[in-house]
């Protein structure tokens, strides 16, 4: 009965905080219109094998997460929701497995408070209303070790006792998840969860018991899920795919950075500190906290070094790769937030007591008003900056945060340890209002093609050419509802384009424009602006 309480009570957060106003801002570029715009091709072509782009085939993934967006687009229409709605279930999925994590490691409590944390964190919260893929792949990671762990101690016979769930059925189900992350986003789907058992079973010295693994019908069940697609792809597109996929997304991405962020190989510490905010300091010191009691009390022989070479596998590995991207390390989640939910258990199953981990928490917590309070200001002044449109909507969000900042504070100093935790979600779910109808609306137009495809669509005629920048041009094709959508990226490309003699549409960067029209001083001014972005034309209104 615990446990359907916990579940309902996760599901209730969750849903709020990643459904309210999924489809209020539209998609953003690059990466959620590239997903959505391959999406809405294979439907409108009715082609459920090969990704499409701009009318052709793309292999940059697996066709796992094109499917999940295209049944979503049958099931809800084309719209912002509908590209988002995988992201959202997967990411509910994500916080139930954390909590069965938690439960199967320490103690029901103890997954309560994880999936809690999970749900909350600013990057889990962004990526489980995305429509890019890296929600997929980090629940089916998390699900595929969960599995794992869950077979290895499970006693008793393979079949297990009085039909329920066997060592050969969670293995099964593990090999499982595997295939379907391999079918997500290719080789690391494997790689990563491999490295994470192989690494685990040297260093709790249990190696002996690999032969309880049905390896044999594990490999068959991998095989089964993962292989069929990239068997069909090959035979349909040969080497192309070959080339493309493994070669250049898997070997070459890895070895030759692809953009310029990422360079140093200390990018995702910023990354992990910030991205689990507002539960950083719980992190830090629950990580501490966990190496200095040793966790006697976990269920899981070495489950220390067990979480730690999860978090080390995911996070080295990326960071050696010269492509880095700050979604990359998403997988390892998880695992931060297991380790800020035991650091809560302990504190709250306290009681009054004290003791070095509660010493700890108060010194954590601590430092988490302080900077929250200190940051406030700081986030103001950026948004200003780089937002100003969306200042106020901003400041009223900080408030709302403070405010449950504040309530959690006074709980906290009148030691009530489990409430005031949970204010600190609270805060984040009144944030999460404003920020939802307030701020995103706003930036919009900083990061979408929406309004400037819109004002294309309502000014061109199907027989013009339109053109597009790198990052928009995907955007350009799902807002306009065109696949022709020509590349004037390259500054030569841009000019050659502008000089035709039919009237021609282009979408580009207003620094861009203002580079363009020094040259050449007989371009038109732009028919329409929006964010840093402009519309422009070859010909003046009422020329032909």
């Amino acid at each position: 009965m615990r446990d359907f309480r916990f579940i309902v009570f996760l599901l209730a957060v969750s849903a709020f905080l990643f459904f309210f106003g999924l489809g209020n801002m539209a998609l953003t570029d690059p990466d959620e219109t590239f997903y959505a715009q391959t999406a809405r091709e294979m439907v409108d072509a009715g082609e459920w094998t090969t990704p499409l782009i701009f009318g052709k085939p793309q292999f940059e993934k697996p066709i796992f997460y094109y499917w999940l967006v295209a049944l979503s687009y049958l099931a809800f229409g084309v719209t912002e929701f509908a590209a988002r709605f995988p992201s959202a279930v997967f990411g509910l999925a994500g916080v139930i497995g954390v909590y069965f994590l938690g439960r199967l490691i320490f103690s029901p409590l103890c997954g309560f408070f994880s999936g809690l944390v999970l749900a909350s964190c600013v990057q889990y919260v962004v990526l489980s209303r995305g429509c890019v893929t890296d929600m997929v792949l980090a629940v089916f990671i998390l699900y595929c070790l969960f599995f794992f762990l869950r077979g290895w101690v499970t006693e008793g016979n393979p079949a297990g006792p009085r039909g329920t769930p066997g060592k050969k059925a969670y293995y099964l189900a593990s090999s499982v998840m595997a295939g379907l992350a391999v079918l997500t986003k290719g080789p690391i789907g494997v790689f990563i969860p491999g490295i994470v058992v192989i690494f685990y079973i040297l260093f709790s010295r249990q190696w002996k018991r690999v032969r309880e693994i049905p390896v044999g019908w594990c490999v068959l069940a991998f095989l089964a899920v993962s292989l069929p697609w990239y068997i069909i792809v090959t035979w349909i597109h040969g080497d192309a795919f070959i080339n493309e996929f493994f070669g250049f997304h898997n070997i070459v991405r890895f070895l030759k950075p692809e953009h310029r962020i990422g360079t140093s190989p200390f990018f995702y510490i910023p990354i992990v500190l910030g991205g689990v905010f507002p539960w950083t300091f719980f992190l830090l010191f629950g990580a501490w906290d966990m190496f200095k009691s040793g966790e006697a009390s976990s269920r899981i022989k070495a489950c220390g070094p067990f979480l730690l070479i999860w978090f080390l596998a995911i996070f080295l590995f990326f960071s050696v790769s010269r492509t880095k991207l700050v979604t990359y390390i998403f997988p390892l989640f998880p695992v931060l937030a297991v380790v800020a939910g035991r650091f809560w258990e302990r504190f709250v199953s306290a009681g009054s007591g004290e003791g070095p981990s509660v010493r700890r928490m108060k010194f954590a917590y601590s430092l988490f008003t302080a900077v929250c309070f200190l940051a406030l200001p700081g986030i103001c002044l950026f948004v200003r900056y780089k937002y100003a449109p969306a200042l106020n909507g901003t400041m009223l969000a900080g408030a709302a945060f403070a405010v449950g900042l504040l309530l959690s504070l006074v709980l906290f100093l009148r030691g009530k340890r489990a409430s005031s935790f949970f204010s600190i979600v609270f805060a984040v779910m009144l944030l999460s209002v404003p920020v939802v109808t307030r701020v995103l609306p706003m930036i919009e137009e900083f990061e979408s093609s929406k309004a400037v495809s819109y004002k294309v669509k309502e000014l061109s005629k199907p027989t013009e050419a339109v053109g597009g920048e790198s990052d928009t041009r995907r955007g350009i094709a799902f807002y306009t509802g065109r696949t022709d959508i020509e590349d004037i990226h390259a500054y030569p490309a841009l000019n050659d384009f502008i000089s035709r003699k039919e009237r021609v549409w282009g979408i580009i960067k207003r620094k861009h424009y203002d580079q363009l029209k020094g040259d050449r001083p007989e371009v038109p001014e732009p028919v329409f602006r929006a964010g840093k972005k402009v519309v422009i034309t070859n010909k003046a209104f009422g020329e032909e």
